[in-house]
Formats: structure tokens, sequence, C-alpha cells
């Protein structure tokens, strides 16, 4: 089951969907692969996207400086996360106060992310310059998960910032959301791969960028990493089998790989999606030439050149 906001008009059912999973910076391949596309002339008509994948693809609906806006935000106030493989002792205390940090934050608060909320949704309503959801140029839909109930929620009306914010919510960092009577935190936690919504949402073609299931094979140093590998290995076996409905998975290769709060690493995940679409390049425009041209005209000179290249006869 599932609670979904809905638009009072109706649309043009899309063609092509695009689904966006998480991966917090990991997410940022999101913007690279879909600048690619419009560089190939590919331009989606349905956009679903879960935490950082949403925030990606709310700022490409809204906001027509959106590649700009992306790799210019602000990431001063995302919390650091402890990493103990940096090798020196400075190093080696410095994430141990982090991470004792991190853990009082989630014990006595609701995450060590708690003091940056304000900031985040005015980060999120700057990128979409404080539109709601339903005002994009194409349709974009944000999945969240009801901690309570375990129920995916897909969003696509609203307080753009209320539901990115919802979208992205990892639970221990963050505080969860409060929206209608839920309490909604990252939409990943239940599923990371909703091709489903794009489905419903009028996509013929579904072509999904997985930036989520990108990890190293590496052996766990202690409990906290072993917990944490746990945890990716079984979202991982959940999520490959919820992506079999594409017809499409471009997988970006960011190596070496980049953590959740890595966000200082953002224009090297942009780059991997970059070169994941361009590497698929034929196999996106034979799926692709299966749809016709989308309600989504391109905005950008850059763009607007290519797709007339395209369409040349």
């Amino acid at each position: 089951m599932e609670r979904t906001a809905m638009r009072a008009e109706t649309r043009r059912a899309p063609h092509l969907g695009l689904v966006l999973s998480g991966g917090g910076a990991r997410g940022y391949a999101h913007a690279g692969a879909l600048r690619a596309l419009n560089h190939l002339g590919i331009f989606p008509g349905v956009l679903v996207g879960v935490s950082m994948g949403a925030v990606v693809g709310a700022t490409y609906a809204l906001n027509d400086d959106w590649y700009g806006a992306l790799v210019d935000m602000d990431i001063s106030g995302f919390p650091p996360w402890p990493n103990f493989s940096e090798p020196g002792v400075f190093n080696y205390v410095k994430n141990l106060r982090v991470a004792q940090k991190a853990i009082t934050g989630m014990y006595f608060g609701w995450g060590v992310g708690q003091p940056t909320v304000e900031w985040g949704r005015t980060m999120f309503s700057n990128l979409t310059l404080g539109k709601p959801l339903e005002a994009g140029r194409i349709p974009v839909l944000a999945t969240a998960t009801d901690i309570v109930s375990g129920e995916r929620v897909v969003l696509e009306t609203g307080p753009t910032a209320d539901a990115l914010y919802a979208s992205a919510a990892l639970a221990g960092i963050l505080p969860p959301a409060e929206m209608d009577g839920r309490i909604l935190v990252d939409g990943g936690y239940c599923d990371l791969a909703p091709v489903d919504v794009a489905r419903a949402a009028g996509a013929e073609i579904v072509i999904v960028v997985d930036a989520a299931t990108n990890f190293e094979a590496k052996k766990p140093a202690n409990g906290l990493q072993a917990m944490f590998r746990a945890i990716e290995i079984c979202q991982n076996e959940h999520t490959h089998l919820r992506f079999m409905p594409a017809d499409m998975i471009i997988r970006p290769v960011i190596d070496p790989p980049v953590g959740v709060l890595e966000f200082e690493n953002k224009r090297r995940c942009t780059a991997a999606g970059a070169r994941a679409v361009l590497r698929s390049r034929a196999e996106i425009r034979r799926l692709t030439q299966r749809v016709e041209p989308e309600v989504f005209a391109p905005t950008t000179p850059e763009a607007q050149c290519n797709t007339e290249e395209r369409n040349r006869p």
C-alpha cells in the first residue's frame, strides 16, 4: 500500500521515464547522466527520484539552470561522518571525535544532522527556486518511507523543499519529516527503484540510473563497518530485484568509491554519471527510438542545437 499526492489537472502521459536512485553524494552521478542524455538530444518525459535522486530530478524539472545550481550547491552544512580508512594518528583521533558526536546525536536526539535541518530545507528551496513540485516543466515525483507503517509514499504536489527533505531524511542522521499525519524518512529504505511509479505516470520506456549500489568490496575492519556493510548487501540485493522491470539500468562506476556523505567528491560523481551514459549511448538510442518526442523542449542553446540535429532528416 502507498499514498500518493495527485495533481488536479491532467497532462499528456510521458513516454520516456527516468528513475534516479539515492546514494547520497554518489547521487550527483544523476546530474552528469542527465546532462549527457540532454547532450545526446534525449529528454525524459517524467522523473521519479529517491533521496538524492529526487533532489537532482526536482532541480532539473524546476530550474532552467539546474546543472549549474547542482554543481555549485553549498555543501558546508552536511554533517561530517567518520572515515577510519584515513591514515595517520591525527586523522584517527579526528574521526574518533566525529564518531562520538554522531553516536551522541543519535542517542540523545535525531542525529548528528539535526542542527542543519533548516539549512537543508533552505538549500532545497534555493535549488528549486521555491516552486511547488507540480510546477515542473515535466512531471517529477519523489518517494519517501513512512517509518511507522513501512509504506512507500509518493509525493508529486506541494512545497518541493518539504518533499525533498522527506525523501532524503536519513534515519539516525536527520530528524524525520512530518507530513499529512505521517512520519517520513529516506525513500530508499523501502524502495530504491520505484520503476512502477514511472510506469504508472505513463512512461512506456523506463531507464534507471543506479548510483546507490556502487560500493567497495572491502573487508570490514570493525563492528561499525561490518554493520554498514551488511545493510548495504541487504539493500543491494533488494534493489537489484526491484530494478528488473526497467528497460535499462545505467550504473555509474565511481572509483575509488565515495561515501554517502562525502559531498566534497560531487564533481567526480557527476563525471562518473556522464561517462556511464556515453558508454551506453548505442543502447540508449536504440531504446529511445521507440518513443515519440516529448512535451518537454530544451531550454539551453546547446540542448536545442542537439535536438535540432537529431530531428534533421
